[in-house]
């Protein structure tokens, strides 16, 4: 399969190369966008000292992809692992990293679960403006879980005149989804607005249903050359049904699980004269759980009903301050504290009976962060980045990153970039404190990794780019599980494990000819552990490959939109052979994971012209060859998915 996707890169590459100019952009990798996750300050990403993939919600809706975990399997690096069919719990590892060591952020306001975790199973792209994600750490902009990189999502702005737009689309396993949004703004502000909502039956004969509902809203309000002052929201509400034990096999008929997000921030600026800026950020991420099952325990007679509740948030404010010095440097210095709350609880009881508490928890940390970051560029040929930041932390001690980073015109039209940097990861808070089943563990130190990277881009002709690097993460201290002995035989955590995970990333952008875009990446990996302490009782060995993770993944996406609104794409997803743990055998052995590959098909058939209500009718095959693969051992992953549907749109 590997063959296959160079052959593809190179097909596209020969068909397209040498045509004319005046080309759409592509809105898979823009490299020439403006960034604001890479740095304090907004830069043109060609100019960063580490590569951002940005990626255009339009592009996402006209293409009909949905959830967010499927526009991301196009990025260079990234690998998701979705646990069965839709709305299970989906990770993402970053360049071989942990599936902890990515921020995530929505609109500035992190949403990680204490201990970096991420789950993407209910984030969708309704009513986002764009996705970026930078590779490489990033804890010296935004403190701990950005090990490996960072994912921010942005809401939808509204721009020029009012409008609104309505879609709906049906398809296999009984899936819809239906959404609404409306926007608009000038220069003295901006609004926008959605609401969606997604069902299906799932892949499995019975208790596989999912439903997503999600509302969102920006308002943004600009005084001119004084400053601005942006809100934003995102609500999620989302159900899921499951009937797999450990084993993947189908055997609870209730089994069910339901999420609800709030992610609210506030973004304010205020300029004085052209010399200085100051900005405050504000946000809060409120996340609460309920899972619940009846079900026999094991070694019981008569069926018990279960209930596993948990409360999480995050309250961040930030303020700094940036000072625009003469011959185009930036320097930049902040503060930011941040809070982080958990509870949860566990209760059982007879069916239709009264409840007992089994089991409950409460913790809670603050953190304070203070940075500095300088930026300039010299005779538009060097651009430079010094950046360093201080975390305090009520959990755990003192900790500094830094960031040291280049970008180098070298011969025209070639840019080098180099980068080295340092970031960690803090424990989560069950590793920290007792629980019902582990000892406390409050002498934990946070992960870390040291990692060095160097890369080009070169745009070959106006049709074409292409960029590739190399990186080399070294992650230490990596938090481990303790069995335990007598009499409790509960376990804890402590710092034992050391890993690697280097690489190569190569991308490639052409826009040949007038409505066509395309883009290509590879990226070849190699995680593994380098180093264990005596204390480690687990199954991992020095020199083992870090379980799934490929070494080998790729992407190719192409589209086309015909002057009468007739678009066309296509993206293919590669995912090599990576390890994986069969745990229905005790002790369990390590297995391989075949490679698969994954197509994608849509295309957009204009009825109307928006001055006349704007109707499209629209059409996506997901999995077009019905590709039987696992990304996580005995999960059966979704097969071939049809969605029909039509989006009106109107302008006032």
């Amino acid at each position: 399969m590997k063959r296959t996707v160079v052959l593809i890169i190179a097909i596209v590459t020969r068909c397209f190369t040498g045509a004319s100019i005046g080309a759409q952009e592509s809105d898979t990798t823009r490299l020439e966008t403006v960034v604001v996750s890479a740095s304090k300050t907004p830069r043109p990403a060609s100019a960063l000292s580490q590569p951002v993939t940005v990626i255009s919600g339009q592009d996402l809706r006209e293409r009909g992809v949905v959830r967010v975990s499927d526009a991301l399997r196009e990025v260079p690096g990234v690998s998701m692992v979705q646990n069965g069919s839709f709305g299970a719990v989906t990770s993402m590892f970053l360049r071989g990293g942990e599936s902890r060591y990515t921020k995530v952020l929505i609109d500035g306001v992190p949403v990680n679960a204490p201990g970096g975790f991420f789950d993407f199973s209910h984030l969708t792209t309704d009513n986002i403006e764009r996705i970026e994600i930078v590779r490489g750490p990033s804890s010296v902009l935004h403190g701990a879980d950005a090990v490996t990189g960072t994912v921010q999502i942005f809401t939808r702005k509204g721009t020029g005149p009012a409008r609104f737009s309505v879609a709906a689309r049906g398809g296999t396993h009984s899936s819809y989804d239906v959404s609404a949004d409306a926007g608009g703004g000038n220069e003295r502000g901006a609004f926008s607005f959605g609401a969606a909502s997604h069902s299906t039956d799932g892949i499995l004969p019975f208790n596989n249903q999912y439903e997503n509902g999600t509302l969102s809203s920006l308002i943004r309000l600009s005084q001119g050359v004084k400053g601005d002052a942006t809100v934003a929201a995102r609500y999620t509400a989302a159900e899921f049904h499951y009937p797999t034990d450990f084993a993947g096999q189908p055997v609870d008929s209730n089994a069910y699980r339901v999420q609800h997000r709030l992610t609210v921030s506030l973004d304010a600026g205020r300029n004085f004269g052209s010399g200085a800026q100051a900005r405050f950020l504000a946000g809060s991420n409120d996340v609460s759980d309920l899972t619940e099952d009846i079900a026999v325990p094991f070694g019981g007679t008569s069926p018990q009903h279960s209930a596993f509740r948990s409360r999480g948030y995050r309250r961040s404010a930030e303020g700094r301050v940036t000072f625009f010095i003469p011959a185009g440097a930036t320097l930049t210095a902040g503060a930011a504290y941040e809070m982080e709350h958990e509870t949860s609880s566990n209760v059982t009881g007879d069916v239709g009976g009264p409840s007992t508490p089994t089991d409950s928890f409460d913790a809670s940390r603050r953190n304070g962060a203070y940075y500095s970051e300088l930026l300039g560029n010299v005779a538009n040929k060097l651009s430079y980045t010094l950046s360093a930041r201080v975390d305090d932390n009520t959990d755990y001690d003192r900790f500094a990153t830094y960031r040291v980073g280049a970008n180098l015109t070298i011969v025209p039209r070639v840019r080098l970039r180099a980068s080295l940097s340092t970031a960690f990861n803090a424990p989560a808070f069950n590793q920290l404190r007792p629980t019902l089943y582990t000892t406390g563990s409050p002498d934990l130190g946070p992960e870390k990794i040291r990692s060095g990277e160097i890369g080009f881009v070169a745009t070959l002709s106006e049709s074409l780019r292409l960029g590739g690097g190399y990186f080399n993460q070294r992650f230490a201290e990596l938090i481990q599980y303790v069995s335990g002995g007598p009499p409790a035989f509960k376990g804890g955590y402590a710092n034992l494990t050391g890993a690697t995970s280097n690489g190569y990333e190569a991308e490639l952008e052409i826009k040949p000819r007038s409505g066509w875009r395309g883009a290509a990446s590879y990226t070849v990996v190699n995680p593994r552990v380098e180093s264990v302490s005596a204390e480690y009782t687990g199954a991992e060995r020095a020199g083992d490959a870090l379980i799934r993770r490929p070494s080998h993944s790729g992407s190719v996406v192409a589209g086309y939109t015909a002057s009468s609104g007739i678009g066309l794409s296509a993206s293919v997803a590669f995912v090599g052979k990576r390890p994986d743990m069969d745990f229905v055998q005790f002790p369990s052995p390590r297995v391989t994971l075949a490679s698969y590959s994954k197509t994608d098909l849509s295309i957009e058939l204009p009825l109307a012209p928006p001055a006349r209500g704007g109707l499209t009718l629209n059409a996506r095959v997901e999995n077009l060859f019905d590709k039987r693969y696992e990304d996580v051992l005995h999960f059966a992953a979704p097969g071939r998915v049809v969605f029909l549907g039509a989006r009106a749109l109107a302008r006032f």
